[in-house]
């Protein structure tokens, strides 16, 4: 059953080196932060999967890319 006042919609962002700037001066003057609840190895992505989706994450899920 929908409730009145759950809404959905929808957004596309495309980046621009303006918006990147900005994004960047956040980052460096520490306003903007990420949270990052697991780091896995990729080749432990299916592992990382599960974890996502248990709804139990309380930040990102971050794969590690080595050469």
């Amino acid at each position: 059953m929908a409730h009145a006042w759950v809404r959905a919609g929808f957004l596309l962002v495309e980046p621009d080196q303006q918006g990147l700037r900005e994004i960047t001066k956040l980052v460096e003057d520490g306003r903007l932060r990420v949270i990052a609840d697991s780091v896995f190895p990729l080749e432990d992505a299916a592992v990382a999967h599960t974890l996502g989706e248990t709804g139990r994450t309380t930040g990102k899920i971050v794969l590690s890319v080595t050469p």
